[in-house]
């Protein structure tokens, strides 16, 4: 009876393996056809699968990143409030700490695109910055300028910018929001005026 448990053991793992793998495969394939529904501006079509990935994947990264898609897409199309609906999902299927933290920010800049800075601020101080601290740091800063507060916004801006690598993509855009806020930023000097 042991060889046969043992046999069985080996049978069932070998096939728990297959399913995972089996799985992935769909995932990545339902994901890959909800990136073409957006890509073609299929917005009907692309709220369905991204749901559908999202519910179906869960236990995936590729639920977290239809998620993060579907989430801005929506928000593209003026469609806040389901977009933060769908960030929520986001936090409920990530299946990291940086993952939750990106959530969080998500959330925080949705609320100042919409307006509201006092929901953003209070996201903020629900967690402490880990894993993207410069994003986090840039999220003050637009609180502060949207506020009026261009010397307090310059300063968010500044340790954004200081956080970030030289290479980062949003740099540019920081440098921008940096120069609207009144300061200056180069790499031998930074002046806030």
């Amino acid at each position: 009876t042991g060889i046969l448990l043992a046999v069985a053991s080996v049978g069932a793992w070998q096939w728990w393996q297959g399913k995972q793998v089996s799985d992935s495969r769909e995932a990545a394939n339902q994901y890959q056809i909800f990136v073409q529904a957006i890509e073609k501006n299929d917005s009907a079509k692309a709220d369905v699968l991204g749901e559908a990935v999202i519910k179906n994947y869960a236990k995936t990264d590729f639920a977290f990143l239809a998620a993060l898609r579907l989430a801005k897409y929506q928000s593209g199309l003026g469609k806040s409030d389901l977009a933060l609906v769908v960030l929520e999902k986001a936090n409920a299927v990530a299946n990291t700490d940086s993952n939750k933290e990106l959530v969080q920010i998500r959330i925080a800049q949705l609320y100042v695109a919409q307006g509201k800075l006092n929901d953003a601020s209070a996201k903020l101080k629900t967690f402490k910055p880990q894993y993207f601290p410069a994003g986090y740091a840039e999220i003050q800063g637009d609180i502060a300028l949207a506020k009026g507060n261009r010397d307090q916004a310059a300063t968010f801006y500044l340790s954004a910018l200081k956080q970030l690598d030289a290479t980062a993509g949003s740099r540019q855009l920081i440098e921008l929001k940096l120069s609207e806020a009144g300061g200056i930023y180069s790499d031998s000097q930074t002046e806030i005026r």
